[in-house]
């Protein structure tokens, strides 16, 4: 009875070990920012630490900063790097298999990693050897309507072709002798048809959650299912937009260096 009594405390002690949040500090010239590394893209977590603790992005530069989008940095080749030089070629030795997540949602201070374009990386294999901090802008939710609206109609006008022309002289039939039987049917048959339309691939509709994100600190949208994003800014914010704010060369490289290190914090 003691030896099961013990087990069990060791499978609950792994447990509770396992799922525990794991913190990093990015310091950078120009402040700091705390970054949660998400448990359900384990892959991508567990590569990014172990780089930190090799020192692997210290000293390294953001090198690419567009406005309104991301920040990106930790390139080897920024290192040191001559004021102008480009920078940011990327590694194809340290992809790994993409970990993309639909409720892991390009919000600002989203944490992901950049790739190849899908012609040459089909897969969407995640590039380590640098990583990005989503900036983006804020939405308002009429604006979150019309990208729904947008993307939704020609699919669902397909849905409606396929769910009501079969059924159509039906309806009608019923129309004549029975308006009401048939107001309750267009109605159900109404639901059905938003229902299959959302469950379509390519479709769009935003969660309440993205709805809260997007419209507060803002995210850069059409990144969402396409990169995996594996962890998120706590802190610091508005470290973000102070290096975004810096003036940049023809790469999008900030005429001003901003060099960071990177730590585990827990």
């Amino acid at each position: 009875m003691r030896i099961i009594t013990i087990i069990s405390f060791l499978i609950a002690f792994s447990a509770i070990s396992f799922s525990q949040e794991r913190i990093v500090l990015i310091e950078t010239t120009e402040g700091n920012m705390k970054v949660k590394l998400y448990d359900d893209t384990p892959r991508h977590r567990d590569y990014f630490l172990d780089l930190i603790r090799k020192g692997y992005f210290d000293g390294t530069l953001f090198g690419r900063v567009i406005q309104q989008f991301i920040i990106q940095g930790g390139s080897q080749d920024s290192r040191g790097v001559k004021p102008g030089s480009p920078i940011g070629d990327g590694d194809k030795t340290m992809e790994i298999p993409h970990e993309i997540r639909k409720n892991r949602i390009p919000k600002k201070g989203a944490v992901g990693c950049p790739r190849r374009d899908e012609k040459n990386n089909p897969n969407k294999d995640s590039d380590m050897s640098m990583y990005f901090i989503v900036l983006g802008r804020p939405y308002t939710s009429g604006q979150l309507d019309t990208l729904e609206l947008v993307q939704n109609v020609p699919i669902k006008k397909e849905v409606r072709k396929k769910l009501y022309t079969p059924i159509k002289p039906m309806l009608d039939s019923i129309k004549r002798v029975n308006p009401k039987e048939f107001n309750r049917r267009v109605v159900e048959l109404n639901h059905k048809i938003d229902s299959v339309t959302r469950a379509t691939p390519g479709s769009l509709t935003f969660t309440p959650e993205e709805r809260e994100a997007y419209t507060t600190v803002g995210g850069s949208l059409h990144l969402a299912n396409e990169y995996t994003f594996f962890g998120e800014v706590i802190e610091g914010l508005e470290v973000i937009d102070k290096i975004s704010d810096i003036p940049t060369n023809s790469a999008d490289r900030p005429i001003k260096d901003v060099v960071m290190n990177v730590r585990i914090l827990k």
